[in-house]
């Protein structure tokens, strides 16, 4: 398993004789479940351990040997002779584990499976009762770190796990501006800390399932918050990761919050945002997928974001429900000015700062969500998945593409290296911008059947042609606002529209078999 990343940025300083030297960078190349090896000019020597003290000893070579599985070691390389010696900077990773490295990726809406050769991306409506299942799988230990808390049947699920024996911990949000509707239900029992409410927010989506065990220990995260409308109506993701070594690296940030490593949180050493440091490896194999983990504001993700942005060579794609990072921005802009496809859907069109007109008017191929119903949550983009000769990836997680996740909040953002995984998130992206393009059709069950507007534009009504019957409408306007409701049991029938004003609304037509949105325009 090769890797190109550059595990840290190297200063000069002058301590005593030694040199910490700015052109000895510590890359790491390639990660086993007991070896690490690194890309770092010959003749040095590698110092490494268990801590910051190095204490395992010291190896000539580029490869450090006979380490334990799912591990985090501190490495350090160094040139010259005692007292006069050159340094790099200490890098934190990870040897691999000996998990299954599966990785499954869910949608809650549908997703376009024609988009890609390589993946059939999956879209449940459940995404709150899997949530449930993988709390109901713990075993022994179940970590909680979301921002919103508004299903009573996640909640539920995690008082049960507490009431089998579960050692359980959960940080969230202050209440403040988010919907912890549910918290009051949490069990008394159960240790609780919040982030103060100090202007920030505590915006973590993650669960860490059984860490200390190889094959359940378990990551589930992405863009979706523990809410009835994250799971079912707003437009979310997850990813649920079965990997030790990187639950590993999401307990060691958790417990950074936590301010401690027992089962009771510890409020005077507890860090959040800018009080935190970059802890925690970066470089994994997964599985013998290359992913790299990022958290805010601690690491520089949006660097990394940039670099991974930065890599497309045909495709990129990006669904984002804020994006004001003028860096990102100048990015998307960049890959696009040097051919790549670019197209990309925002929700908060209309935020100070966004930088959709910017896009907009440097012919990037970008929507505006803001007036499709339902909130376009997602936060991830997608390199080259039409490319598999390239390095397709997807970057996903928490983290908005704004100032405020790199500089302000707790965030984390994964970049995962995979054809596979590219692909199912480009599919369910090009579902997005088919609806966003006018007409979307989703045929739940092999059933064909189209339904007619006419006529388009309208003036004073609009006549309905359906061959399956019967059948839910909505007919919502450019704010999102239902204007519209019925349910019909005969092919054909009429709306008036006299009191409607000229513009652009969307039609939705639902039966057991379709799915089916429109857009069309009333105009006098």
């Amino acid at each position: 398993m090769e890797f190109k990343f550059s595990a840290l940025i190297l200063l000069i300083i002058i301590a005593g004789n030694n040199v910490f030297c700015q052109n000895l960078k510590l890359n790491i190349k390639e990660i086993k479940e007991n070896s690490l090896t690194f890309d770092v000019e010959e003749n040095i020597t590698l110092e490494y351990g268990l801590t910051r003290n190095f204490e395992l000893g010291e190896v000539n070579s580029l490869t450090i040997e006979n380490l334990t599985d799912a591990t985090t070691y501190y490495v350090r390389a160094f040139t010259g002779k005692a007292g006069q010696r050159q340094y790099s900077g200490t890098g934190v990773f990870s040897t691999a584990s000996k998990s299954t490295g599966e990785i499954k990726v869910y949608f809650n809406h549908w997703c376009d499976n024609s988009a890609s050769e390589v993946a059939d991306a999956v879209w449940t409506e459940h995404l709150e009762d899997t949530i449930v299942a993988y709390v109901n799988s713990a075993l022994i230990t179940l970590d909680i770190c979301n921002y919103s808390t508004g299903s009573l049947p996640v909640v539920t699920a995690i008082n049960n796990a507490e009431s089998r024996g579960v050692t359980v911990r959960y940080i969230a949000a202050a209440n403040t501006g988010t919907n912890n509707d549910e918290l009051e239900h949490l069990s008394s029992t159960i240790p609780f800390i919040q982030r103060p409410d100090d202007g920030e927010v505590m915006h973590n989506k993650f669960i860490i399932i059984d860490a200390a065990t190889t094959d359940k220990a378990t990551i589930l995260t992405g863009s979706i918050n523990h809410t009835y409308n994250s799971c079912h109506d707003d437009y979310n993701n997850m990813v649920i990761i079965q990997d030790q070594s990187l639950a590993n690296a999401y307990k060691t940030e958790f417990e950074e919050m936590w301010g401690s490593s027992g089962n009771l949180p510890d409020p005077v050493n507890a860090k959040f945002g800018s009080d935190k440091t970059d802890n925690t490896p970066h470089n994994f194999n997964i599985g013998g997928i290359p992913v790299e983990l990022y958290f805010s504001p601690s690491d520089g993700a949006t660097a990394h974001i940039e670099s991974a942005v930065l890599s497309a060579n045909t495709d990129m794609q990006f669904a984002m429900l804020t994006f004001i990072n003028n860096d990102l921005g100048d990015a998307v802009v960049q890959v696009h000015d040097s051919g790549v496809g670019v197209k990309g859907i925002i929700e908060n069109v209309y935020y100070l700062g966004s930088e959709y007109n910017s896009l907009v008017n440097a012919g990037v191929d970008v929507y505006s969500h803001f007036t499709t119903p339902y909130l376009f949550h997602h936060k991830y983009g997608v390199v080259d998945a039409t490319d598999p000769g390239s390095d397709p990836l997807v970057i996903t997680g928490s983290h908005n593409w704004t100032n405020s996740a790199e500089e302000d909040y707790d965030e984390n953002t994964l970049i995962i290296h995979s054809p596979v995984i590219a692909g199912m998130y480009h599919e369910e992206f090009m579902a997005r911008y088919s609806e966003i393009n006018g007409t979307e059709i989703h045929n739940k069950n092999n059933v064909f059947c189209d339904v007619e507007l006419f006529p388009d534009p309208a003036s004073d009504m609009i006549n309905i042609h359906s061959e399956e019957f019967p059948y839910d409408i909505l007919i919502v306007n450019s704010l999102g606002q239902t204007l519209y409701s019925s349910y019909k049991m005969s092919e054909d029938f009429v709306i008036d529209l006299s009191g409607y004003s000229q513009g652009i609304y969307t039609f939705i037509y639902n039966t057991d078999s379709l799915c089916i949105k429109k857009t069309f325009i009333v105009a006098r």
